[in-house]
């Protein structure tokens, strides 16, 4: 899935709980930002300061079989695995000091990973921000609710995708409606009896053809179950026969247009510059660094944080300046539609990739 979190997402979590601010990661931040818009001017990548926002993959495996995603459907060719606690520490210790958000999630069910809120713990006690995204089969008792709550986790994002459970088994193949409903419940009781206004609870719908109609009953739904946020997402496809079978009538809802020879496009995505390779970066779970989360099988793999036998990097550090980070960028700067993955990328996207509703104070 597409980076849900932006900057826009970083501002809240200063507003409501203060503990990302630090003037080293202000600092930190200014100077990417400064460095992205001489990178822009000059045309050559110039990087100063580490990213200020990251997602970790804790896992990609994952129990269920969405057809448009590569770790459910079977087209992820990359190895299975989950990270160890001791490597999320190791990167975590490198690339934390600058850090404002980090997103837990990427090809698979972060819940899977049983150390997963040992992760959260980790990251809360180094005042990062984080975020998680579920599809809420894993929260079955009011002890693992309340674990999640005294984690320190700043926003869990729960797939909804319908309101009965014909409509999502449609897309969430090997799901139950009714679990996800008992989980987000479990943990909005939980942060009611512990008194927490975390994690934020954001009830996510992906706009399908099967679903459009239902967008306004799984608004109610997410208010019933004392959700924070309602957030309805468009869809990612890869070919014209998902796109018909998937992609919503309404054309808000659609991220893509026709292009001039008729092929499936973005619309207004601009054709060269990427801002997230300057102020965010993926590191999947044995450590392969990638550009950003639409690099589903680490086609441009950067380096491994994890040094492993690949690579020649010491550090996530070294790696977020190094050759093929910098070569990448410059690429990216140039002609961003000679890479297959950008072409499909929502960064830069004119039109609503998301919209989030607050449903709470």
């Amino acid at each position: 899935m597409a980076f849900l979190a932006s900057t826009s997402a970083i501002p809240r979590y200063i507003d409501r709980y203060g503990y990302v601010f630090s003037w080293r990661r202000l600092w930190n931040a200014g100077k990417v930002l400064a460095s992205m818009g001489i990178s822009w001017a000059t045309g050559r990548p110039v990087v100063w300061g580490r990213p200020f926002m990251m997602m970790v993959e804790p896992t990609n495996f994952c129990n269920l079989k969405c057809p448009l995603c590569p770790s459910g459907n079977g087209e992820m060719t990359r190895e299975r695995g989950s990270m160890g606690l001791d490597d999320f520490k190791e990167l975590i210790d490198d690339a934390g000091d600058e850090l404002m958000l980090l997103m837990l999630w990427n090809q698979g069910e972060p819940f899977i990973n049983k150390s997963l809120l040992d992760m959260i713990g980790y990251a809360r006690s180094k005042k990062i921000a984080t975020i998680t995204s579920t599809n809420g089969h894993y929260i079955r008792t009011r002890e693992q609710a309340e674990d999640i709550v005294r984690s320190g986790l700043s926003e869990m994002i729960v797939s909804l995708d319908g309101v009965d459970q014909k409509t999502y088994e449609a897309y969430r193949v090997g799901g139950k409606l009714q679990k996800v409903i008992d989980g987000t419940r479990l943990v909005a009781e939980a942060k009611r009896e512990l008194q927490s206004k975390t994690p934020l609870i954001n009830m996510q719908f992906i706009v399908f053809r099967h679903n459009e109609e239902d967008i306004a009953e799984a608004e109610r739904l997410a208010v019933q179950l004392e959700a924070d946020q309602f957030l309805i997402k468009t869809a990612q496809v890869y070919s014209d026969d998902e796109a018909a079978s998937f992609l919503p009538d309404e054309e808000l809802f659609r991220r893509y247009e026709q292009g001039e020879g008729g092929e499936l496009q973005v619309k207004g995505q601009p054709a060269k510059g990427c801002k997230v390779l300057w102020y965010s970066s993926m590191v999947n779970w044995n450590g392969d660094v990638a550009p950003c989360c639409f690099d589903k099988n680490v086609d441009f793999g950067m380096g491994d944080a994890f040094n492993g036998h690949d690579s020649q990097q010491s550090s996530f550090g070294e790696i977020w300046k190094g050759r093929a980070y910098m070569d990448f960028r410059e690429k990216i700067l140039h002609d961003r539609k000679s890479v297959d993955m950008c072409r499909n990328c929502s960064e830069g996207y004119r039109g609503m990739f998301t919209l989030v509703k607050e449903l709470r104070g």
